[in-house]
């Protein structure tokens, strides 16, 4: 285990860099704006064209933000990758502002296909869930504790190493996903331009999400080795099963989802609050 950790670590380092975190967040920016121009450019042609887009994208010009919100997101589950061999916390942090990120866009493509009271509006779940995931953030990001988790200076670099490669990994599945996750896309928007078959939620991120738990799972059972608080350990399985909440939340009736989402948020705060206050031995 550790020669392939040794042989794998460099590769890893070098995919986690900051000058590659730097490279990617400019070339997130830059495709945005990209699919953003394209996005335009469609939606002005089906206007005197009659491409026979699909309604759902490219009925307001409203919609047109529902892409480059999609590319930010998936810049933001990059950063979730790159964060997670430093910081189990700051790793369920970035779940909780991308599933915020989701609801938002999803109210980009809601919000002009309403006349009546916004709290009966399809948009008002999905804008009152980001509002408060977003409040609930504020107080998450207070109580995470700083420190790195206690343990023995060679332990906490074996362990450092594993999360390392493991979320190489997981970046290296995320760009394969994300090619399929398009694809499927692209040939749904073609093949039924009336009636997409394929919600966004389902094709990307519920597979993303569900890796991820695997991934969590994985860290857990080798942290045992390496970890001896009760307090951390209770707190990251805590962070496991909000994460599991998270992943339920995709793809379920609004207000069903809203309430699965800020459950999970208010775990991940109470989880952080209890390891703070548990005594430790």
């Amino acid at each position: 285990m550790n020669y392939l950790l040794d042989k794998l670590d460099p590769i890893a380092k070098i995919l986690l860099s900051p000058s590659v975190k730097k490279r990617m967040e400019k070339g997130f920016v830059s495709f945005a704006l990209f699919a953003f121009l394209v996005h335009l450019a469609l939606y002005i042609l089906n206007n005197y064209v009659a491409l026979n887009l699909p309604s759902t994208l490219f009925s307001s010009p409203l919609q047109i933000l529902y892409t480059p919100f999609s590319v930010v997101l998936v810049a933001e589950i990059y950063l979730l990758v790159y964060y997670l061999p430093s910081s189990f916390g700051r790793s369920m942090g970035k779940q909780i502002e991308i599933i915020a990120l989701i609801e938002i866009r999803t109210v980009f493509k809601d919000l002009d296909n309403t006349s009546t009271w916004p709290w009966e509006a399809a948009f008002f779940p999905h804008i009152l869930s980001a509002l408060l995931l977003s409040g609930i953030l504020v107080v998450f990001y207070r109580v995470l504790p700083q420190q790195v988790a206690r343990m023995e200076e060679d332990d906490l670099q074996h362990f450092v190493r594993f999360k390392r490669v493991l979320a190489a990994a997981l970046m290296l599945f995320l760009l394969v996903l994300s090619a399929y996750a398009l694809s499927l896309w692209s040939y749904d928007i073609v093949i039924h331009p009336d009636h997409l078959r394929m919600d966004p939620n389902t094709v990307f991120y519920t597979e993303f999400f569900t890796t991820l738990i695997l991934v969590d799972v994985l860290i857990l059972v080798v942290s045992l080795r390496y970890l001896h608080d009760f307090g951390q350990v209770i707190r990251n399985s805590g962070f496991i099963v909000a994460t599991v909440m998270l992943r339920r939340a995709l793809g379920i009736e609004p207000w069903h989802a809203l309430a699965y989402e800020v459950n999970a948020a208010i775990l991940a705060v109470l989880m952080v609050l209890i390891q703070r206050y548990l005594p430790r031995r």
